[in-house]
């Protein structure tokens, strides 16, 4: 059902993306047990963090990570100004997972008049 390659890359890129304006991305993925709650088998949340690490939005399934109930959907979004409420997600690839957040934060900067630029990696 969902590629090898394609979840692999998603757990490669596991860490913190920082941008310019203080605010950044963490991404959290992992390998996990196959269920009806999780066919992808994979543990993931993206987040988007302001400067004080606060959750802007982001999109998980990693309920250990944000209080959410048995009945909440698995693989949900938390959206902007919507502290507490969880919405489903289609969860379809690791691939269109990071279209969806990455469109959503190009969106927000927009929104903030703020840039959509990161930190460049010193390695």
């Amino acid at each position: 059902m969902f590629g090898d390659r394609d979840l692999r890359g998603l757990v490669e890129m596991a860490g913190v993306l920082v941008m310019t304006n203080g605010w950044q991305v963490v991404i959290r993925a992992d390998w996990a047990d196959t269920t009806d709650t999780q066919p992808h088998g994979l543990d993931y949340a993206i987040i988007l963090q302001d400067e004080r690490g606060e959750r802007i939005f982001g999109f998980d399934n990693s309920h250990a990570y944000d209080g959410a109930g048995e009945s909440d959907p698995w693989d949900h979004e938390h959206r902007p100004g919507r502290a507490g409420q969880r919405f489903r997600y289609d969860f379809k690839s690791a691939h269109q997972l990071l279209t969806d957040f990455f469109n959503r934060l190009e969106d927000y900067c927009r929104s903030k008049g703020t840039p959509f630029e990161f930190e460049e990696d010193e390695k």
